[in-house]
C-alpha cells in the first residue's frame, strides 16, 4: 500500500513539473497567434489604490486572455514599503491575478521599486519564487539586474526541437542620473554591448525572428519622433527621458530584427512612434498606465494596458498588431498625430 502511494505521489509530482515546464515553454498557438498584455506603472503599495488596480487587472486579463504579461516597471512603489513584509505583500498583489490564471509573466525594473527596504536583487528573488514568473537575473558584470531574454517559439516547436519566432529583451533602465548626468536613468553602454552580443546570436541562428525590447524609461528618440514623424496616440506630458543618449536606438536599428519597443514611465503618454527615414519598421510604444498609484490618466483617457497581438506563419514570418484596452472595456485603435516640425528646418525640441 505504501509503495503504491509513493508511486502515485511521484507520478503526481512528475505531472505537475511537466505541466509547469510546458507552460513555461512559450509558443504560438495552432492558429499562429500569441498575445502579450503590457501592464505598466502598477505602483502597488497603498491599499486604497491597490484594490482599484486589481480590478483593472481582472478586467483586462478576462477580456484579452493574454498568453503572457509584460510588466514594464514601477510595479510597486518602494517608498510605501518601509518593511520587507510590506514590500512582499505589494509584490504578491501585483502578480496574484496572473498566478490565479496560470499566465506567465516577466518584468523589468522602473525607477520606484527599490526606494524602500527591498532592493532590486531582493525583488527579483521574490518574483522568481512564483511558478509562472519567467523573470531572470541578468549578468552580474553589467549595469542593473533585470537584463535577460525570453524566447517565444513557433507553433510546431517542442523543447527538444525548437524554432524561435520572437525574442523579448528585458533591460533595466535604472532610476536616476544616467551615467552621472542629472535626470532620469538609462540603459547603459555595457548593457547595450550585452544586447548587441545576444541579439546578434539570435539573428544568426534565427534570421527570420522578431525582437521586442522592453524597459521602463523612454529613449530620447521618443521625444524627437513625436515631433518629426507620424505617431499614433496621445502625449499629455513631456517625455521624461534621460539627458544622456547612450545609443540604444541605433543599436536596435543596426540589429535589423527589432520591430517593437515597449516602455512605460510617463503616466499620461500612450503613443507609438517611429522614424520613417531611419527604421520604418521599428515602432516604439508607451503602454497605458495600469495602476492607480501616483498621478493618473484623466478622462477620456482611462487606466488600461497595451495589447500586442503577434502573428506567425512560414510565409510572412512574425508580424504584430497593437491596441489599447482600457478599464471601460473599450478596444482603442489610436488616432494619428502628424509631425509638427522638421529637424532640418531648425526645429527646437522641448527640454526634458
Amino acid at each position: 500500500m505504501k509503495t503504491q502511494r509513493s508511486i502515485f505521489l511521484l507520478l503526481l509530482c512528475y505531472l505537475i513539473v511537466q505541466s509547469l515546464a510546458t507552460k513555461r515553454f512559450l509558443k504560438f498557438n495552432e492558429d499562429g497567434e500569441f498575445k502579450i498584455a503590457q501592464f505598466t506603472d502598477l505602483h502597488f503599495g497603498v491599499d486604497r489604490y491597490d484594490v482599484k488596480t486589481i480590478g483593472v487587472q481582472r478586467i483586462l486579463l478576462d477580456l484579452e486572455q493574454p498568453d503572457f504579461v509584460a510588466l514594464t516597471g514601477d510595479t510597486i512603489t518602494g517608498r510605501y514599503s518601509d518593511t520587507v513584509e510590506k514590500g512582499k505583500k505589494a509584490w504578491n498583489k501585483a502578480v496574484e491575478e496572473m498566478s490565479k490564471r496560470d499566465i506567465p509573466w516577466g518584468f523589468t525594473f522602473g525607477n520606484h521599486e527599490a526606494e524602500g527596504k527591498l532592493k532590486r536583487k531582493n525583488i527579483m528573488d521574490i518574483d522568481r519564487t512564483y511558478s509562472f514568473s519567467q523573470s531572470k537575473f541578468g549578468p552580474e558584470d553589467i549595469f542593473g539586474v533585470s537584463n535577460y531574454h525570453i524566447e517565444i517559439h513557433t507553433a510546431d516547436s517542442t523543447p527538444d526541437n525548437k524554432e524561435v519566432a520572437v525574442v523579448l529583451y528585458f533591460l533595466d533602465s535604472g532610476d536616476k542620473d544616467c551615467m552621472g548626468v542629472f535626470g532620469y536613468g538609462c540603459v547603459q553602454p555595457n548593457q547595450i554591448d550585452w544586447f548587441n552580443e545576444v541579439s546578434s546570436e539570435f539573428s544568426r541562428e534565427y534570421p527570420n525572428h522578431m525582437g521586442i525590447v522592453l524597459f521602463h524609461i523612454p529613449l530620447p528618440e521618443m521625444l524627437e519622433f513625436w515631433h518629426t514623424d507620424i505617431s499614433f496616440g496621445t502625449q499629455e506630458e513631456i517625455v521624461c527621458c534621460p539627458q544622456n543618449n547612450t545609443g540604444l536606438y541605433p543599436a536596435m536599428v543596426d540589429n535589423g530584427n527589432i520591430k517593437l519597443v515597449l516602455n512605460g514611465h510617463d503616466h499620461i503618454n500612450d503613443y507609438c512612434t517611429r522614424s520613417k527615414s531611419r527604421a520604418p519598421d521599428l515602432w516604439m510604444c508607451y503602454g497605458r498606465k495600469t495602476g492607480y498609484g501616483y498621478y493618473n490618466p484623466v478622462p477620456p483617457m482611462y487606466h488600461g494596458a497595451r495589447i500586442i497581438q503577434l502573428f506567425n506563419n512560414q510565409t510572412t514570418g512574425t508580424t504584430f498588431n497593437t491596441w489599447i484596452r482600457d478599464r471601460k472595456r473599450r478596444k482603442i485603435f489610436q488616432h494619428l498625430h502628424k509631425p509638427d516640425c522638421i529637424l532640418d528646418e531648425q526645429c527646437v525640441l522641448p527640454k526634458v
